[in-house]
């Protein structure tokens, strides 16, 4: 189903004399347009069927007589439309069943089910069901057409009042059909894409979402990915989707990712869009360095950390200064026969964390990010943060958040203790990286991995 649900009526099948019609249902009345005639029934029902899949009207009524009616065929995509919370967007959705597009987005369970009941009336879906945030079934809903049993073969009723008296609902809670707006009045526009815990249109690849990171104002989730990779999506929370600077932040970090994604040790980018929040999704390996980086033998470390370097050189250039190099950003490609390493987010979440002032710090987070800068050396700096959980197997500052702040303001690094395969001469080297003072470190990754590597 494409980002706009199409809103037509249901056909039915009628016969008028010695033919067969097929036209549109409009209250029982016949003023619908007619689109076919037929010398027998078999024939009107077969192309009210193929009229049916083809234009997406919801349903095919197929009359016996003026008041009884033999059955309703369904279009499948009509078959039942959901109310859900989604776990993506932080938020009650009200999605097609059979459809990609997230027809209403609400914050609480109450509005979006209201809103649904109205939805499923104005586009005639078969069922409504609605579930609570544990995935359990709290109230299911069917069509006008089963609420008045005529799809009993025989059953006879006055065509006409299926759809011209209001619903119980409706006349109970006169504001359930009134179009929900803004504060300034507008109109809300409800038919968008869907999420991509909702397979939406925005991410059309997408079959299964897996959950990684979703506590942060920017999200992480994997998910299988056209011809067997695995991808990973990098999206913003929706509480903070629409807040000022989010998206450009999101931007300018996102573009220069994009223009060198072809790059062996950048990770390729697959999509990206706007919609529902600011998000795009990438190719990964089966691992990350976080997993497995202090599982690797000394020397694939080395070698593994030598492919986030020719990425960060790749990446940097006198507009872009690169950050975001974290274990978790660090994805593996291989195995026993050798391992190779990609980059993804550069920077991505600091930039939309500096942009709604939330903080960001971590054991790699250089010292000027926390005040919201970026340095030549800053890549540099988290390069050594990198080195030194690899080579010492611990952070070179405490985990906590307050303590790691202080420590990296301070330079006040644990004192390095290279794993038994690695010399003690690596420590000037690292601590020389890891210089609170971004003019003391190394001028460039590639000094500091050529130092590095000679002192291994």
């Amino acid at each position: 189903m494409p980002p706009d649900v199409p809103q037509k009526p249901p056909l039915e099948i009628v016969k008028q004399g010695r033919v067969w019609l097929v036209e549109e249902y409009r209250r029982g009345a016949r003023d619908g347009e007619t689109f076919s005639t037929h010398g027998e029934q078999i024939d009107a029902v077969r192309s009210a069927k193929s009229k049916m899949d083809a234009d997406r009207h919801p349903c095919a009524v197929r009359w016996d007589g003026p008041r009884s009616v033999s059955e309703v065929y369904w279009n499948p995509l009509f078959e039942c439309l959901v109310v859900e919370y989604d776990d993506l967007v932080d938020a009650w959705t009200v999605v097609p069943d059979a459809g990609t597009c997230a027809m209403a987005v609400h914050d609480s369970r109450e509005a979006a089910g209201t809103h649904g009941k109205q939805l499923q009336r104005s586009y005639d879906f078969k069922h409504l069901h609605a579930y609570d945030r544990r995935g359990r079934t709290y109230e299911e809903r069917e069509h006008r057409f089963l609420r008045h049993d005529v799809t009993r073969s025989g059953v006879r009723f006055r065509k006409e009042a299926i759809e011209s008296v209001p619903p119980p609902e409706a006349e109970d809670d006169p504001e359930e059909t009134a179009p929900e707006t803004t504060t300034d009045g507008t109109a809300v526009d409800y038919v968008g894409p869907a999420s991509p815990g909702q397979l939406g249109a925005s991410i059309p690849d997408v079959t299964k979402v897996e959950f990684i990171d979703t506590d942060g104002v920017v999200n992480r989730y994997a998910t299988p990915w056209d011809g067997g990779t695995r991808a990973e999506i990098l999206a913003v929370s929706s509480k903070h989707g629409t807040d000022e600077g989010v998206q450009p932040a999101f931007s300018e970090r996102l573009s220069r990712w994009e223009t060198v994604d072809e790059s062996t040790h950048v990770a390729t980018v697959h999509e990206s869009g706007t919609a529902p929040t600011p998000w795009v999704a990438y190719r990964v390996g089966k691992h990350t360095l976080a997993e497995i980086g202090t599982d690797l033998p000394v020397q694939v470390r080395l070698d593994v950390l030598g492919d986030v370097v020719d990425a960060v050189t790749t990446v940097a250039d006198s507009s872009f200064l690169v950050c975001g190099l974290y274990p978790a950003n660090i994805h593996l490609k291989g195995g026993d026969s050798g391992w190779r390493a990609t980059v993804s987010n550069w920077g991505i979440e600091w930039a939309v964390r500096e942009a709604l002032g939330v903080d960001h710090g971590s054991p790699f987070t250089a010292p000027e990010q926390l005040d919201g800068q970026l340095r030549p050396t800053t890549s540099v700096y988290q390069l050594g943060a990198i080195a030194y959980w690899l080579l010492c197997e611990t952070t070179p500052v405490e985990e906590t958040a307050t303590d790691s702040q202080a420590a990296v303001r301070t330079g006040q690094l644990r004192t390095p203790q290279p794993v038994s395969d690695v010399s003690q001469a690596v420590e000037p080297v690292l601590r020389r990286a890891l210089a609170p003072d971004p003019d003391d470190r190394y001028g460039s990754p590639i000094a500091f991995y050529r130092d590095l590597t000679g002192s291994v």
